[in-house]
């Protein structure tokens, strides 16, 4: 899991950072020591502290005495938890099993664990047991009736509620338990993944209405969503194993998953959703394992409705059978990413897919060759025995899928030259350099720090691994732990396929190498790639030094998602590793950019172009610093989006405020919709510095005037900014921004209106505001001739800490079009403020 740092880092100083800057961290080996660790949490914690409890390897009765309602620092904001088993004695290592620590409830009436979360602080619970506790209908802190019967809850604060919130409980266990809703989550984004939930009995404990082992509630209010996967719930007695609650509160504009569990041997429905075509919940289901679910829960032809074959069902041991269907059927990708661990702790992925369910089998599906030597003849009809070449030609000849690995003698690192072209790869082949011997994994977001032991220089020959647009639909290429140098074309370029997976390897910024043209190019009739990963270090890519885009993806089919790479820098994060561009997409759909780390691009960091480039979302990225917050910065603009690209995202979606960008220090605009741009294209709630240009800029570079009506011919219908008058800044009530001002656009049409706070007005484009600081959304409805004046309030969580400064505006339309950033105007203080003698 991932925290993010506020965007006020941004403002205060030049810094993105990692994890919060304050942490206290507690080992403990009894109940006693846990109790008061989950005390200092509830009651002494401060804002933006991480609380990590690590708890050392053993049984511990607990019984009743955590049965509390942990409430998170007595409402302190922004305090994030993390609640680990697995630790050897004093915390010197750690081993991640559930097995191996265990909290026991003994059975006593009325046990369970509360945790209330506070603003954006975000949770993690993983490598625990939960066992013989009976649900708490009582806890302390929170009051009789307002539990329903939980072993764990998780509950967000109502009042301080955030969208950017993340609760993630992982590799846990939750067996012979007794209660209603055995674990009930409520939150933003929550992620329920690699866990066992078996043997459990439901019980109506209240009068509230609904029950099940697993329940998750979706609130609209901050765009919940439910990652599920790679669960085992099975064996549970009086209702469902899983209930996915929606509230009638409204829509969501977040998707849910639902992948690779097994569901199997509830009492009720193994699984019940209850969306309905009312109030949208969006939720995507497929590779599951179960024996029924209720009308509204969303099926797939994947979907898998036959016995999981455990192997003791009866003993409590619900890992696969050798002759399990569950065993290499899993999906193809993860929305999220695929977890690295099992419940046990085991590595995942063994074979040619993942394993369904909380466990990876041993089985291996996939034949395997082993190249010995880095040597290359260069002969595809007589290559070289034990080489790499000769590894790919037998792995095409092959009819299933196919494992490529290393056992190269003399050390690492080892360099394997082509003497020409390598052959194409036209079957569902892995090639997985992390099986060399000394080979070890990257350890953090921002950086690689992998000791790879195979580099692949290419020579100028134009790529090292490539799919042939002639591939059948079914090649896959999946390259892990390897470093390229030296092709003129792409390391890795694919034309043909789906489903493709880069990981875990470097491309440039290897000494005595010339630069690659692309570091992965996604084209031709390719299906989607997934470049990087989400939860796992171990997945993050590192692209320097290439001559055109680091990453370049122009396949008509789109589809790709690339996360958590490091684009721009060298190995420690830092360095000058520029690429000529971060990532482009051209002429390319519905692709995904999230959690990267771009900076020093000798041009734009992120270009979207062509009219066929659609439906991309570019989100959490940190674009122009590096780890440490210093600028890299990116000579050109952030985000550029250019020849007729249209109804792309950069930041929130439309009805959101979540999933803005950092960027930074860009030598051109923050976000540019140049003059040959499309309409559709969303800029919102983004965090923008030190931007050589407008921060927000449609059109020619530079200011441009707002037009008589709305849409105008142009980029995004060159959409008016709001002109705004006066903004008043009051500190009562948690803080509030009351800003009026006027909207000219187009007749009877409601804008979605952002007000941007900056400290001064900007520099480049005298007048126009600065979007350092996003403040809530509003809306605003024009008359029929198309005016509307305005008075708007909204929060302003930070009023009391930033000085007073600019505000300025940007207006968006139905179909997604965002303006310029607007004029600024300096903030005053509101009357109320010395209504008690302040002056």
């Amino acid at each position: 899991m991932r925290f993010r740092c506020p965007a006020i880092a941004l403002l205060i100083a030049a810094c993105v950072c990692a994890v919060p800057a304050h942490a206290a961290s507690f080992c403990v080996s009894s109940v006693a020591g846990l109790a008061n660790a989950l005390a200092y949490y509830d009651i002494s914690a401060s804002s933006d502290e991480t609380v990590t409890i690590r708890i050392v390897q053993g049984s511990y009765a607990v019984g009743g005495s955590l049965n509390r309602y942990y409430g998170g620092a007595d409402a302190n904001d922004d305090v994030n938890l993390k609640l680990l088993g697995g630790y050897t004695a004093n915390c010197a290592s750690r081993q991640p099993d559930p097995r191996n620590t265990v909290l026991d409830g003994n059975n006593v009436v009325n046990s369970g664990i509360g945790l209330k979360m506070h603003g954006t602080g975000s949770l993690l619970v993983e490598g625990l047991t939960f066992t013989r506790f009976t649900g708490s209908t009582g806890m302390v802190g929170i009051g009789t009736g307002l539990t329903v019967g939980e072993v764990l809850l998780i509950d967000k604060d109502f009042a301080s509620e955030s969208n950017d919130s993340v609760y993630e409980v992982r590799q846990s266990r939750f067996v012979r338990n007794g209660g209603q809703a055995l674990v009930n989550m409520t939150g933003s984004l929550m992620r329920f993944v690699d866990n066992v939930v078996a043997d459990n009995a439901l019980s109506p404990l209240t009068s509230i209405g609904f029950s099940g082992a697993f329940v998750v509630t979706l609130d609209a209010d901050v765009d919940a969503a439910v990652t599920l996967t790679n669960n085992t719930v099975t064996g549970t007695t009086g209702g469902p194993g899983v209930l996915i609650r929606t509230l009638i509160t409204g829509d969501s504009g977040r998707t849910s998953e639902v992948t690779d569990n097994i569901l199997w041997n509830n009492a009720g429905p193994d699984i019940v959703f209850t969306g309905t075509a009312e109030h949208v919940y969006p939720l995507l289901s497929s590779f599951n394992l179960y024996g029924n679910a209720n009308a509204n829960f969303p099926t797939s032809a994947t979907d898998l409705h036959v016995d999981p074959r455990f192997v003791d069902a009866a003993g409590g041991n619900y890992r696969l059978a050798s002759n399990s269907p569950a065993i290499n059927r899993g999906a193809y990708v993860q929305v999220q990413g695929f977890p690295a661990r099992d419940a046990d702790g085991a590595a995942r992925i063994t074979g040619s897919r993942i394993d369904i369910g909380a466990y990876e089998s041993a089985i291996d599906d996939t034949t395997t060759a082993i190249v010995t030597t880095t040597g290359d003849n260069g002969s595809d009809t007589a290559p070289l025995a034990g080489s790499l070449r000769a590894a790919i030609k037998t792995a095409n000849a092959a009819s299933g899928p196919f494992a490529i690995r290393f056992n190269i003698s003399g050390g690492c690192p080892r360099l394997l030259t082509f003497a020409g072209p390598m052959l194409d790869v036209t079957g569902d082949v892995t090639i997985d350099g992390t099986t060399q011997p000394g080979w070890t994994p990257n350890t953090q977001f921002g950086q690689y720090n992998g000791n790879l032991c195979l580099y692949v220089n290419g020579g100028n020959t134009p790529w090292a691994f490539h799919v042939p647009s002639t591939a059948p639909a079914a090649a896959r290429l999946v390259v892990r732990g390897l470093g390229f140098a030296g092709f003129n074309d792409a390391a890795i370029k694919l034309e043909g396929g789906r489903n493709h997976r880069i990981w875990g390897s470097q491309f440039g910024s290897i000494p005595l190498t010339v630069a690659n043209r692309n570091g992965v190019r996604v084209t031709g009739n390719s299906g989607g790639a997934f470049i990087g990963g989400y939860d796992d270090e171990g997945a993050v890519n590192l692209f320097s030094g290439s001559s055109d885009a680091a990453i370049y993806l122009d396949n008509a089919a789109g589809g790709s998602t690339v996360a958590n790479n490091v684009i721009g820098f060298q190995p420690d994060g830092v360095g000058n590793g520029g690429n000529a561009s971060g990532v482009v997409a051209f002429n390319s759909k519905n692709n995904v950019l999230q959690y990267n780390a771009i900076g020093n691009s000798t041009s734009n960091a992120v270009v979207l172009s062509g009219a066929a480039s659609s439906g991309n979302v570019v989100q959490y990225n940190t674009v122009g610093l590096d780890i440490n917050g210093a600028t890299a910065a990116n000579t050109g603009a952030g985000v550029l989006i250019n020849f007729a690209a249209k109804n792309n995202v950069v930041g929130a979606p439309l009805t959101a405020t979540w999933g803005g960008n950092f960027i930074a220090g860009s030598t051109g605009p923050g976000v540019w919709i140049s003059a040959s741009g499309g309409s559709g294209n969303s800029v919102l709630d983004n965090a923008i510095r030190g931007s050589g240009g407008l921060d927000i800029d449609l059109g020619q570079a530079g200011a441009s005037a707002n037009q008589p009506t709305n849409p105008a011919t142009g980029p995004n219908g060159l959409q008016n900014y709001p002109v705004l008058a006066t903004a008043r800044r009051s500190t009562a009530g948690g803080g509030t921004e009351i800003v009026s001002g006027n909207l000219t656009s187009a007749p009877n049409t409601t804008y979605r209106i952002d007000l941007q706070y900056g400290v001064t007005c900007s520099a480049p484009a005298s007048g126009r505001g600065l979007a350092q600081y996003a403040l809530m959304k509003s809306s605003v409805t024009t008359n029929a001739q198309g005016s509307a004046a305005f008075t708007v309030i909204v929060p302003f969580p930070l009023s009391a800490q930033l000085p007073l400064g600019r505000i300025s505006a940007t207006a968006t339309d139905p179909s997604g079009s965002t303006s310029e950033i607007g004029n600024c105007v300096a903030e005053i203080p509101d009357d109320r403020l010395f209504e008690n003698g302040f002056d």
